[in-house]
């Protein structure tokens, strides 16, 4: 089947136009939240209304209001991890107008009847070190293994109270292990508070990870002090980068970052036009690297190194994707490949001594080495999965490298299966759903581009069968999959402020998480979804965002 003539960050094909949801308890990414009181009881026997639903309810017959004297109450062994989500709690109990004043963090081995109580400890038939439990009886008590599990107890709880606070036990647990965003920040600038403001937003929904794509064909937008002739004028400074980890990691958001190479690389190498990658008939590929110059390799390790010390998030993605030609776009003289880009060959066999090498080695061989990079520094690294081919050639990604997968052109590709079997840990970012995509005309369409097809079509073993909409992969239910990640590319930069595509991301956000929570969905369809869930959950309460 013919491919259309389309790149990852803008294919698009006729379909749905996004609805703009009323009812919300605040706007998207809000400043100010409005105050929430207590509403009326859920009858005894119903499962709480929260986002994303949780796995397990059993109700109880013991009711719990929240008066002046409750407090937040911690364990003595468990005070110091778990101070940080009680502050938060207590900071949020006011905003949404239950209590008019914060209530006191106390540290005991006791609590009263109004109290909610923090603690680490087992959940009884939950082994994920995310899960948590919420049991009212004597107090509100949530408890999990782990601090993050805690503090996603505490999610659960803020939106239960939005409707009053059901007598039972709550056990709950994630799908998948991370639960992600990716925000193309190379090509449009989006100010720290926005940023922030997007953390505190996925957080509500137990999303737990951000990947800031800072390097694009349009702009570097991170402080560099390495090679400060590449940062775009409209940047994030180191400081206001900081800010953006210390105020993630109150909300337990991993904030990960992506240098993407050797494609894409227009604005770098506008600055080193040397390194640019020239085929054999004179085209010059401004935003290709060639990577047979050391120099132009150290240039990236140099960038990279320092990415690397200043993001804490335990992943780096490398990109490697676009830099090999799609199918639909031939074999010509302008495309890179062995024929037009002889000293591509020629590195990769020299860096693995094999006469047979071919350019597509010396990419591997290029993208390992970058990989071991990032892991000297701690990291796990990651790829896009374009040009991963187990099992082919005489070089091999190295099967520690994630792989992000979020294309298959056609089904002489790999399918994420086969990542799997080759020793990959699999990444579903699957670009027929999981595009937000800003283009010339707003807000990208397809099929299934859009919070129907995610809710209604797509769960996270749902990959990409064929480009275009053509198809879907399952991957089979014995294959693990590591997490899933939606993408805002913003081809476009201008065509929306960044306070339009708060408003827009909104409900791609709710649908997203439910999804990749794996809970029984709440409702079949989205309108259902909107009426029965969205409305009563609302979004995340105002929190500051500046200390």
């Amino acid at each position: 089947m013919e491919q259309s003539r389309v790149s990852r960050r803008g294919f698009v094909a006729a379909g749905l136009s996004l609805p703009i949801l009323a009812g919300t308890r605040t706007p998207a990414f809000a400043g100010v939240a409005d105050g929430a009181g207590t509403g009326p009881a859920i009858p005894e026997a119903a499962p709480p209304t929260v986002l994303p639903a949780v796995q397990r309810f059993e109700a109880g017959a013991v009711a719990k209001e929240l008066v002046p004297a409750t407090r937040i109450v911690l364990h003595p062994a468990s005070a110091r991890d778990l101070r940080p989500a009680a502050e938060v709690l207590a900071e949020e109990l006011v905003a949404e107008g239950h209590l008019t004043r914060a209530p006191r963090v106390a540290v005991s081995r006791n609590s009263g009847p109004h109290d909610i109580v923090l603690r680490l400890g087992e959940v009884d038939r939950a082994e994920h070190s995310e899960a948590y439990s919420i049991v009212t009886d004597k107090a509100v008590t949530i408890t999990s293994p782990t601090a993050v599990g805690v503090f996603w107890g505490t999610r659960t709880l803020v939106q239960v109270l939005r409707s009053g606070l059901p007598a039972g036990r709550i056990v709950d647990w994630p799908a998948l292990s991370e639960r992600a965003l990716l925000l193309d920040l190379g090509r449009k600038y989006f100010t720290p508070d926005w940023i922030k403001a997007l953390i505190r937003e996925m957080s509500f929904l137990k999303m737990n990870a951000l990947q800031l794509h800072i390097s694009e064909g349009l702009g570097f937008r991170v402080e560099c002090e390495t090679h400060p002739e590449i940062v775009s004028a409209e940047h994030l400074t180191k400081a206001e980068v900081r800010e953006i980890l210390a105020f993630a990691q109150k909300y337990h958001v991993q904030v990960n970052v992506d240098v993407d190479t050797p494609g894409h690389m227009d604005h770098i190498l506008s600055f080193h036009p040397e390194y640019q990658l020239v085929l054999a008939n004179g085209t010059r590929h401004s935003g290709f690297l060639d990577f047979s110059k050391p120099d132009a390799r150290r240039l990236v390790h140099e960038i990279v190194s320092e990415m690397c010390d200043l993001f804490d998030g335990p992943v780096f993605h490398l990109g490697g994707d676009e830099f090999f030609p799609a199918p639909w776009q031939g074999t010509g003289p302008d495309v890179v490949s062995d024929r037009t880009a002889p000293q591509l060959v020629q590195y990769a066999r020299d860096v693995t001594g094999n006469s047979s090498a071919t350019a597509h080695d010396g990419y591997e061989f290029y993208m390992n080495e970058l990989a071991d990079v990032v892991r000297s520094k701690g990291k796990t690294a990651r790829m896009f999965n374009d040009d991963v081919y187990p099992g082919e050639g005489v070089n091999r990604v190295d099967p520690r490298t994630q792989v992000d997968v979020w294309i298959r052109w056609n089904s002489a590709k790999p399918n994420a299966g086969q990542y799997v079997t080759a020793g990959h840990q699999v990444i579903n970012s699957n670009g027929d759903y999981l595009y937000f995509i800003l283009t010339s005309e707003g807000l990208g369409t397809g099929p299934y581009k859009n919070p129907r097809g995610i809710y209604e079509r797509w769960t996270s073993r749902t990959f990409m069968g064929a480009a275009g909409s053509a198809g879907d992969y399952h991957l089979p239910e014995h294959a693990p999959v590591f997490g899933a990640h939606l993408s805002v590319w913003c081809d476009s930069p201008s065509s929306m402020g960044q306070d339009e595509v708060a408003r827009l991301l909104q409900e791609w956000l709710q649908v997203f998480a439910q999804q990749t929570w794996g809970s029984p969905k709440p409702a079949e369809t989205l309108e259902e979804f909107r009426a029965r869930v969205v409305e009563q959950v609302g979004t995340a309460p105002a929190a500051r965002i500046r200390d």
